[in-house]
């Protein structure tokens, strides 16, 4: 008796067209990593091994994977070890001495799961790089910061970026942490309590490139963090990246106007002249959104799922992760072009940030240093002075009604205090906007950059080390 037409249509097709268009290739990675180590341990004899390197070399590379779920069998592992068995006879079934689906299904996600968070991790370290330089050359472009959607102070270009970046690597220094809980092997596992053959799971974890094996047998198999927590930093990032896209569209409105971008980078209306639409952001940030509730939906899809083998840690949900990760890879381009192509309208800072009371700050500060009177004295000046339209004449006579003396300082010096440029160059305490003041955060970008990308080095490198090992060894079989 057959498997229901309405379950192999929503289950066991979309699993079997899943596992033949995305982990052909780690499925015979583990298949070639498990007889090595059956072979080294004299599980199977010499014979058999060899039998079966030979066959699984035939079929690795003669195999054709039909289009549609073939009848007959449950899932693309029973085809493939059924067409092995076409080759090889009754020995085809020693390959699957010591192991289960189980383990064997999750060790192929972790590998796809591993693949797919390099190459993002990539992306993400080379924007970065492309960014910090853009930073670097940005620490004399003066913006004006807003804080409850209102001007608040004057600042710069690198300032702004540099706090995005920082937070950038805050999450790629979380995704190479839950990478380390990715990259742990669960083949040897079995079903749950692996077992009583003399197998060597670290020989297997080292021939497939992981640092370590799952330490403990059943939770190689009913953990999801190899799931979650990549989604967790994933989506963690996004939102920052929509964060980011929010305000650097209202930075660039009509209203505002501080940024601005290219014409290869803007939209215009069809039937209204005056548009200049910079819908780059929304894409980015309609992308994001899409991205990170693929992400969201894996975060909770295990609530109240039971602590034990569950299909929630099957290739079903991998596919969610998938299309989060491409999604999330183009929207990265995107953000890349835009960010290294926006620019500063430093004519409309100086405006909106004298007209806004945007330095007034410093002009409290400076009465403090020069006049020696106490802060809240200065700001209730100060506070005269804004609410007069900024007129000079009203600074004068609430200084003098407040302290009881003229006001020393000539209007040419409350006018150098008040400009955009003298309020950033005076804030130089590190993490400040001031090129000094900045040195210290660039110094960290660099530097977080520089260990994010060397672990990363040092992954990959292990992981192409691995497959030559791979090869070699499954060659020597016979």
């Amino acid at each position: 008796m057959g498997f229901s037409p309405i379950y192999v249509k929503h289950v066991l097709a979309k699993s079997y067209k899943h596992w033949a268009a995305a982990f052909l290739n780690e499925f015979k990675q583990q298949n070639r990593a498990h007889l090595v180590m059956l072979a080294r341990q004299g599980i199977i004899d010499s014979e058999t091994a060899t039998a079966l390197k030979k066959s699984m070399s035939e079929l690795d590379s003669t195999l054709e994977i039909p289009e549609e779920f073939p009848a007959g069998v449950e899932d693309l592992f029973f085809y493939y070890e059924k067409q092995l068995g076409n080759l090889l006879g009754e020995k085809a079934g020693s390959l699957h001495t010591a192991r289960s689906r189980n383990d064997m299904d999750t060790t192929v996600f972790r590998l796809y799961v591993r693949k797919l968070m390099i190459s993002l991790i990539e992306q993400m370290l080379k924007l970065a790089g492309a960014l910090i330089e853009k930073i670097k050359g940005s620490e004399d472009q003066l913006l004006v910061l807003y804080t409850h959607g209102q001007p608040a102070q004057a600042s710069t270009l690198a300032h702004y970026l540099s706090s995005f970046m920082l937070e950038f690597l805050e999450g790629l220094e979380g995704l190479n942490a839950s990478l380390r809980v990715v990259n742990q092997c669960p083949l040897g596992a079995a079903a749950i309590t692996t077992t009583g053959f003399d197998i060597d799971r670290q020989l297997v974890s080292d021939l497939l490139g992981f640092e370590k094996p799952v330490p403990n047998s059943y939770q190689a198999i009913v953990t999801s963090h190899w799931l979650t927590y990549p989604s967790m930093w994933f989506k963690s990032i996004l939102n920052d990246i929509t964060r980011l896209m929010a305000d650097m569209g209202h930075k660039a409105s009509c209203e505002v106007g501080m940024l601005s971008f290219p014409d290869e980078l803007v939209q215009v209306s069809s039937i209204m002249p005056q548009k200049r639409n910079p819908v780059i952001i929304e894409h980015i940030r309609i992308q994001s959104g899409m991205a990170a509730g693929d992400f969201q939906s894996l975060i909770d899809l295990f609530h109240n799922v039971p602590y034990q083998d569950v299909n929630e840690v099957a290739d079903a949900p991998v596919t969610n992760f998938t299309r989060g990760c491409e999604t999330l890879s183009g929207l990265l381009e995107l953000l890349q072009e835009m960010l290294l192509k926006v620019s500063v309208d430093e004519q409309r800072v100086d405006e909106i940030a004298l007209s806004t009371g945007a330095t007034t700050t410093e002009l409290a500060d400076e009465l403090v240093r020069r006049e020696g009177i106490s802060f809240r004295t200065a700001h209730g000046v100060t506070s005269a002075f804004v609410k007069s339209g900024y007129s000079l004449e009203a600074l004068r006579r609430r200084f003098l009604e407040l302290v009881g003396r003229a006001l020393k300082m000539d209007d040419q010096e409350l006018e150098t205090v008040l400009s955009p440029r003298h309020f950033v160059q005076t804030r130089s305490v590190p993490g400040g906007p001031s090129i000094s003041g900045m040195e210290s955060v660039v110094d960290l970008m660099e530097e977080n950059l520089k260990l994010i990308t060397h672990s990363l080095e040092g992954l990959t490198k292990k992981v192409v080390e691995s497959e030559e090992c791979l090869s070699k060894e499954f060659n020597s079989l016979g």
